[in-house]
């Protein structure tokens, strides 16, 4: 009996071990994992903002540019010169 009492103290005592070292390994990985989310999370965010004024910036220029500049009039064989160079690119593509 005294020898059941101390299998079963040292049974109790294992699953004590096993539970805590399961449960501290399970911190770390969330902890883990809630770092390298914030960072790619922060990271992505920081990225759009950058595109975002980018964007901004070159939309602004290009207002600029198309301000100050006179439109002409293409002639009818400009035009049909530009329409060929299209299509001549279309068929290299395709």
């Amino acid at each position: 009996m005294i020898k059941d009492k101390k299998d079963k103290d040292r049974s109790i005592d294992f699953s004590k071990r096993l539970f805590l070292k399961r449960t501290l390994a399970v911190g770390i990985a969330a902890s883990a994992s809630a770092g390298l989310t914030k960072m790619v999370a922060s990271s992505a965010s920081e990225n759009i903002s950058r595109r975002r004024a980018a964007y901004i910036s070159d939309e602004l220029q290009q207002e600029r540019v198309m301000s100050n500049q006179q439109y002409v009039l293409m002639t009818d064989e400009e035009k049909r010169d530009m329409l060929k160079e299209i299509l001549d690119n279309y068929k290299k593509l395709a």
